[in-house]
């Protein structure tokens, strides 16, 4: 396996054909992806957006696992992708210069490609919504927990008082 580091893609046509070419074609999930869309105005840029979003979930891919597809744009962006400002804001540790692995590394990348491939084939939109759930469900519960137990110190403090 490759070491994964950023890979720019580059969009010829904005049309959903070519866009659908693009992405099968690029290593999206494989290796961190970026889409450089500052010299797009608003309107062609959230179409953009909107159709790259039904193509990845066409193709069954997610944007942040196992690798995330970030957009960098001058204006903030709703979607699913992850966004950043500039190029100089997206993770300096995909930026790592290329040189090649010792076999020990080599070791590790193999490992890291068969997570990778284990990754691709959950479903993780099912799953992050299993999280985002249970998470909502623990917070609710993190929350009366820590009032009872303010009742409960109040409580015995003036319990504890009145004994005196």
């Amino acid at each position: 396996m490759k070491i994964p580091i950023f890979e720019e893609i580059l969009l010829s046509e904005m049309t959903a054909e070519k866009l659908r070419v693009i992405v099968s074609d690029s290593r999206i999930g494989k290796v961190p992806c970026y889409l450089n869309l500052t010299s797009l105005k608003k309107d062609e840029m959230e179409r953009l957006i909107l159709n790259l979003e039904q193509i990845i979930l066409e193709h069954n891919l997610h944007p942040l696992f196992p690798y995330p597809l970030y957009i960098v744009s001058a204006i903030p962006v709703k979607s699913i992708f992850p966004y950043v400002r500039t190029v100089k804001d997206l993770p300096e540790h995909y930026f790592k210069k290329i040189k090649r692995p010792n076999n020990k590394e080599l070791q590790l990348l193999n490992k890291l490609s068969l997570k990778v491939d284990k990754i691709k084939n959950l479903e993780l939109y099912k799953i992050i919504n299993e999280f985002k759930d249970s998470s909502e469900t623990q917070r609710k519960l993190y929350n009366e927990t820590k009032e009872l137990y303010f009742f409960e110190t109040l409580h015995s403090r003036l319990f504890e008082r009145s004994k005196k």
